[in-house]
Formats: C-alpha cells, structure tokens, sequence
C-alpha cells in the first residue's frame, strides 16, 4: 500500500512539475528559462527535478507533450460543437477555435511553435515533439476533408496548416486576431477551388 502512494506522490509531483514550467517555458521562453526559475515555481529540489527529468530538454519534451495533450483536446471539443455538420466547415473551425483564444488575450502563440523556433536544429527530441503536435493537427484536418470527399485532402491539409501557423505568428505579432480572420478567409477559398 506505501508503495503505490508513494507512486502517486510521485506522479503527481512529476505533473505539477510539467504544468509549472509549462507556465514558466510558456511566458519567459525555453533558453531564458533556467532549472533555477522552474524549481523555485515549484518548491521542488533540483534532485528531485533531476530524477524526473534527465535534463532541462526533458522537462521541455514533457511539456511540450503536456501542451499538445491538453490543445489537442480543447481544439477537437470546439470543433466537434460545430453548429454545422458540413466537414470543411468543421476543418476550418480550427481558425474560429485561435480567433477566440487571441481575443480572449492568449497572444503567445503556440508553444510547440515556439519551442521549434528556439530549438531549431539544436535539439532533435525537442523538434520531434514539436512535428508531433503539428503533424497531429494536419491530421484532424485531413479526417474532415476527407469525410467532406475534397480532393486531394492531404495537400489541402497541409496548406490549411501552413494557414493556420502563419495566423499564429501574425497574431502573435499584432496581438488581434485579424490576421486569423485573413488566414480562414483564405481557407475556404482553397477549399472551393
């Protein structure tokens, strides 16, 4: 019995570890970031850390997957509440999903973005993780197009993407959701060519 608790404190204390820098990685960035800033979020040792986690890059991988996890779901929610039932107006409500973030304030941009622009060819794990949720997106994207018989569905998935992270970055940068707004104007054009 002392044992499986000792598991679940375990567990439990390895999550609140993630969520704290998630937070932290989220708002100062990855390389501005250090060990001593996450620990002190959360009170833990660097021991403690260090046996979670190999490294840092660890802890960002455990992040990121923490990330596209709880996106993931949120995205997929709010697009399965479609009031229509037509697939490529579901697809393109990934646009509608950032539109509400970014007006809701959320102006940082994704953080698998993020964490791909800061690790780009420095850390192999952490860009994988990052092609993950990407790739993943593409993929809910690709499932309604094709439901919606669009030809070529793979290759308009892809451009909805490119649609979609370039809305990110834009938003991000004007700190308003026009730009997303643009990008789907755009999405629905490509998608009744």
């Amino acid at each position: 019995m002392q044992k499986k608790t000792d598991q679940t404190s375990s567990s439990q204390k390895r999550d609140e570890m993630i969520k704290s820098a998630y937070d932290i990685f989220y708002r100062n960035g990855f390389h501005a970031t250090g060990v001593d800033a996450i620990i002190e979020g959360t009170g833990i040792s660097k021991r403690t850390l260090y046996k979670h986690f190999i490294s840092k890059e660890g802890l960002i991988i455990a992040a990121l997957n923490y990330y596209h996890q709880i996106t993931y779901k949120a995205i997929t929610d709010y697009i399965e509440q479609s009031p229509s039932k037509k697939p490529i107006d579901k697809a393109l409500r990934i646009f509608d999903f950032l539109t509400e973030r970014v007006d809701a304030g959320n102006v940082d941009g994704c953080f698998a973005m993020n964490a791909k622009t800061e690790y780009a060819h420095k850390a192999k794990e952490i860009e994988a993780a990052c092609d993950i949720h990407v790739n993943t997106l593409q993929q809910l994207i690709e499932r309604y197009l094709v439901q919606g018989n669009i030809a070529e569905s793979r290759s308009l998935a892809t451009q909805i993407i490119m649609l979609f992270e370039g809305a990110i970055l834009r938003s991000k940068a004007t700190e308003n959701s026009s730009p997303v707004k643009l990008a789907k104007s755009a999405a629905k054009v490509i998608c009744n060519a």
